[in-house]
């Protein structure tokens, strides 16, 4: 799943009605097999948008072609009215884009509130001289 956080500023107009998220004609295919064929969506901010679908229908390469970790053949994705289409994935994140992956690989040695927290690590103002 991917969960997005809002970019600072992008709320500063709480009528905005543009969607931060908008997907148009996604196309990703392996070899031979087509896993997105022309997909499109809007996710407006402070809305709950779900992907829903069987085994197999695409959802976690959509995920992946919109958090960067795979690049379609064709389409476009805008995050706040940027076209991110190949931004690499560590600039997404510095934009507010986040994710979570489907496998529990957890960081021993961590409590739970550690390793949700150590997700947000994008979002830290610390620096060498910080103290706490």
């Amino acid at each position: 799943m991917t969960a997005l956080a809002t970019p600072a500023g992008a709320m500063s107009n709480p009528l905005v009605t543009d969607p931060l998220l908008q997907v148009d004609g996604l196309h990703l295919s392996f070899g031979g097999i087509q896993a997105l064929g022309g997909v499109t969506l809007q996710a407006k901010a402070r809305d709950i948008t779900a992907i829903i679908g069987p085994n197999g229908a695409g959802k976690t390469s959509l995920f992946n072609a919109i958090s960067g970790f795979y690049r379609p053949q064709q389409g476009c994705i805008r995050f706040a009215g940027e076209d991110i289409s190949r931004t690499p994935t560590a600039r997404r994140a510095a934009k507010g884009m986040a994710r979570t992956f489907q496998n529990v690989a957890l960081f021993r040695g961590l409590s739970v509130l550690d390793n949700v927290k150590l997700g947000g690590h994008t979002r830290l103002q610390a620096n060498p001289l910080t103290v706490g």
